[in-house]
Formats: structure tokens, C-alpha cells, sequence
């Protein structure tokens, strides 16, 4: 078995700030789990539109 005490990451961006370098990959990762909400509400909308197809009442 392998532990890692103490990992330390750095990296090195050309041009950006830091600032300028949060933003993007907060965006990034926003818009990720921004798509997997709305995926998962649509799955949510789906599943209870398919449960209620026989309580539906005739018109």
C-alpha cells in the first residue's frame, strides 16, 4: 500500500492571473455541474410523467 502524505501542485499559466485563471476553470467546472442538474431534472420530469401514465384519467 502506497500513502501520500503530502502532495504539493503547482502549475504555471502563461498570461492569466490568478484571478483570470479561477474564473475559467470555476466556469468550467460550473457548466459541468450545471448540465448534470439539468439532466438529472429532466430524468426526474421523465420518470414521473412515465409512473403517472396509468393514473391518468380518460377524457
Amino acid at each position: 500500500m502506497v500513502s501520500i502524505n503530502n502532495l504539493d501542485v503547482r502549475f504555471d499559466v502563461e498570461g492569466d492571473g490568478d484571478e483570470a485563471t479561477f474564473a475559467r476553470l470555476f466556469e468550467k467546472y460550473v457548466r459541468q455541474w450545471h448540465t448534470k442538474q439539468e439532466e438529472a431534472s429532466e430524468r426526474e420530469h421523465r420518470d414521473r410523467e412515465e409512473r403517472a401514465v396509468g393514473d391518468r384519467p380518460e377524457v
